[in-house]
């Protein structure tokens, strides 16, 4: 499961009980592991939706903004963003400035590119609690620039469909790698993804803490080098 199940796998660990947690959250924020498996299925879908906003965009000259889920972190945005071509990407662990965008996006008009795409993570900070991240961004960058602006959220979308080939088989091998650490009787301990090699950690090393994008991933840089806007 996800972050609190795993926290209540390794409490429920600690009472006796044989427990064994594999990663499984679209949000991939669990601790310990390089991916959980959901994660790959949901960039996809969000990477398709990204896809199909260029067209419309395009032929209205219109900024879109989508926004994808993810709770606190920003993988699902980074990831989707970078994929479907977005031109600015806004994650919770970056903090963004609503001018810089809005500067950004005019620049962009001036270099004859009249319309952009804003790939928002649901989590960023925003100061109406009652709008969601795209609604309050439309609103702001339409009040900012003056360009028409439109949003879409992509909500629960995300989460149901058929898995991706990639996380069948992570999934798979997560599953096999469980099963093994049953068989040995080693208990109390999650299976995990590092640098391509199934492997596993204890629970008490993942309950409780969150996986976030480091500002200094690499897969963040490269974006930045491209030419990709982060609000900053």
């Amino acid at each position: 499961g996800g972050n609190g199940t795993l926290k209540t796998a390794h409490l429920l660990s600690q009472e006796g009980l044989n427990i064994i947690g594999i990663p499984k959250t679209i949000d991939n924020d669990v601790f310990g592991t390089d991916q959980s498996f959901g994660f790959d299925s949901a960039v996809n879908i969000a990477t398709e939706a990204i896809d199909r906003l260029h067209s419309t965009a395009n032929s209205h000259k219109r900024i879109m903004i989508i926004e994808v889920m993810g709770h606190n972190a920003g993988w699902i945005a980074l990831y989707s963003g970078i994929a479907g071509g977005g031109d600015v990407i806004l994650i919770p662990e970056l903090k963004y400035n609503e001018e810089k965008i809005a500067e950004y996006l005019m620049n962009r008009l001036r270099d004859n590119k009249p319309y952009s795409i804003i790939v928002v993570a649901e989590g960023i900070k925003i100061p109406v609690k009652e709008e969601s991240a795209a609604h309050y961004l439309s609103r702001r960058i339409s009040e900012l620039t003056g360009l028409e602006t439109r949003e879409t959220v992509l909500g629960y979308v995300q989460r149901g469909g058929s898995p991706s080939p990639m996380d069948r088989v992570l999934a798979t091998r997560y599953g096999s790698a469980a099963a093994d650490l049953i068989a040995k009787r080693e208990y109390g301990r999650m299976v995990a993804l590092r640098e391509n090699d199934i492997t596993s950690v204890p629970l008490a090393e993942v309950a409780g803490k969150i996986n976030l994008v480091n500002p200094e991933n690499g897969m963040v840089v490269k974006a930045k080098n491209m030419g990709t806007s982060f609000g900053e």
